[in-house]
């Protein structure tokens, strides 16, 4: 399927090369990062030199090319300790191994196609649903790169797919439609890893000390062909000072599943992926200065792992997440963004490996000072299930126009079983320097 879409991409350039369509180079950059990430005790946990090259083209008005990379070099590797497994990406979608402490992916690819009432895109891309902030409910199509847990902003946390994307005006109503053969699933951090899941819910219910089910850990690679194509659809329209959108969506399931199978040396925990089902809704409303969101994610009959003496077990049960967010403007022009989200398995067994009710709040604050060269910023995170915290402040400074000054922080707290108190030991004080060519 990869084939199919560089080959669509080759011929789309063509037959716009040949219409003697002229060629304009409408952006190019190269954002280069250099990042140091220092432990508890001030131990070095991260040198990471980042490269992310982008540019656009336009074949005339209708047609637009988009390609963006990253490199990533990390002298420490303890973000991502020796050379890391890509079992989780499909064959397509796999970036290049460099070595033991590097790597380098394509990001995007993709040709644009505009006419009066949307566009079509085909090729490597994102392609966002959600409207929440720091929260997934509806953004469920591409995957999640879990490397430094939820820190990450989702634009860059992301893994693109190659993907057909239609995005059309029907009167007042907007329609999307994502199809999406690459099934890559979720990158989670392997053992040793500053932020490995630990947390029992993340290792298929094992206790804490102990393996997952098993001496191994192997994943069944997700896969690129019809079998394992997503599809999925977006209605949206306004009513007044309020927007309204529903979603269906129906696609391999990026969170693994695991299984006990023989191997040479006993037992092996098998990731594997299979399908779920999406039906939600969510709406905006306008309120002066603030915005109040809304979304609702209904999975019927998805599969879950429970965990019972002879191993794990696979079971179907509906599962209902559902999240309210205010964004508002508090004193002095600070941005202030509340969230609340409930994630719900009823009638779950109790041999369920995650907890059947996730309740989660979050507070964001951000202000800007010195006409925006200098922005301040709190994230507060809090598990009212397990009863922990991550509080993540930073601070960012614009040199001028290319260079930029960061200095950030996260402290986790909490039991070692619990989402953020599993990474108890991991608090981390990051420095970084951003500049674009």
């Amino acid at each position: 399927m990869t084939r199919v879409t560089q080959l669509a991409l080759l011929a789309g350039l063509l037959t716009f090369g040949q219409a003697s369509v002229s060629v304009e180079l409408d952006a190019s950059a190269l954002r280069s990062v250099i990042s140091y990430g220092y432990g508890d005790g001030g131990s070095l946990v991260q040198g990471q030199v980042e490269l992310d090259p982008s540019m656009s083209l336009s074949f005339g008005p209708d047609l637009l090319l988009v390609a963006s990379a990253r490199l990533r070099l990390d002298a420490h590797e303890s973000l991502e300790p020796g050379r890391v497994p890509r079992e989780n990406y499909s064959r397509g979608s796999r970036p290049l191994e460099l070595g033991n402490s590097g790597s380098l992916e394509l990001r995007d690819l993709y040709l644009e196609f505009r006419s009066d009432r949307g566009l079509a895109r085909f090729g490597k891309q994102q392609i966002v649903w959600g409207r929440l902030d720091g929260i997934k409910v509806l953004d469920v199509i591409n995957p999640q790169d879990f490397r430094e847990f939820i820190i990450d902003d989702f634009a860059d946390s992301r893994t693109s797919l190659w993907s057909a994307y239609f995005d059309y005006s029907l009167g007042d109503w907007r329609g999307e439609l994502a199809i999406v053969p690459d099934a890559t699933g979720h990158t989670i951090p392997r053992q040793g890893a500053w932020f490995e899941l630990t947390a029992p819910r993340f290792r298929f219910g094992a206790p804490l000390g102990t393996s997952g089910g098993g001496t191994e850990l192997t994943t069944v690679q997700p896969g690129m062909g019809l079998s394992d194509t997503a599809v999925g659809l977006r209605l949206s329209r306004p009513f007044a000072a309020a927007e309204v959108s529903a979603v269906a969506y129906s696609g391999m399931d990026p969170e693994p599943l695991g299984r006990l199978v023989a191997g040479p040396g006993g037992p092996i925990v098998e990731r594997f992926y299979e399908r779920r089902e999406v039906l939600g809704l969510s709406f905006d409303l306008g309120l002066g200065a603030s915005v109040l969101r809304a979304e609702y994610a209904y999975q019927p009959d998805r599969a879950l792992n429970l965990r019972s003496p002879a191993g794990l077990e696979v079971t179907e049960l509906n599962q209902h997440r559902a999240a309210l967010g205010l964004d508002l403007e508090g004193p002095l022009g600070t941005f202030i963004n509340l969230q609340y989200v409930v994630d719900s398995i009823p009638n779950a067994p109790a041999t369920l490996v995650r907890p059947q009710t996730d309740r989660i709040g979050t507070v964001f604050v951000r202000r800007t000072f010195a006409y925006d060269a200098l922005s301040l910023e709190a994230r507060w995170y809090r598990s009212f299930t397990d009863n922990d915290d991550l509080l993540s402040l930073g601070a960012e400074y614009a040199v001028n126009d290319s260079m930029s000054i960061e200095l950030a922080a996260q402290s986790f707290s909490g039991t070692a079983s619990g989402l953020f108190g599993q990474f108890s030991e991991r608090d981390r004080v990051m420095l970084s320097l951003t500049y674009t060519f």
